[in-house]
């Protein structure tokens, strides 16, 4: 039985930390550790993100803030359920640019990726006839 590459990207959508790739790693550190911000051309390759050429990380200083983020203590943690998400995007992008890449608090909330737009003839209306 030949498994659908969407259940295959499904089941390798990791759950913890410590399953991440090196680059995923650094992904999430680099989120966790900005808080608020953005990527912006970020590439992926194989379902996994890309730095090199390194994208353009954007941080984003929330005014007025006195709040602290969390720090863990341990190199393994459950991934929320937003960063398990953002792997899912990558896993059915598989190769392609992220345009941009919004987090807060630390997790993605926002991703925006390019596609090509296409004409379809669904909505055609013969006019002659009436």
């Amino acid at each position: 039985m030949v498994l659908g590459r969407d259940f295959r990207a499904s089941n390798s959508i990791p759950k913890r930390y410590c399953e991440l790739s090196s680059a995923g790693k650094a992904l999430v550190a680099t989120m966790h550790r900005v808080q608020f911000g953005r990527f912006e051309g970020l590439r992926i390759f194989d379902s996994d993100p890309v730095f090199d050429p390194p994208p353009r990380v954007v941080k984003v200083s929330k005014i007025g803030s006195g709040e602290e983020p969390e720090v863990s203590e341990s190199d393994d943690w459950d991934l929320k359920a937003s960063v398990r998400d953002l792997f899912r995007e990558f896993a059915r992008l598989q190769n392609g640019t992220i345009d941009r890449l919004e987090f807060r608090w630390g997790l993605p909330c926002l991703v925006e990726i390019s596609i090509a737009a296409v004409q379809t003839d669904t909505c055609r209306v013969d006019r002659g006839k009436q």
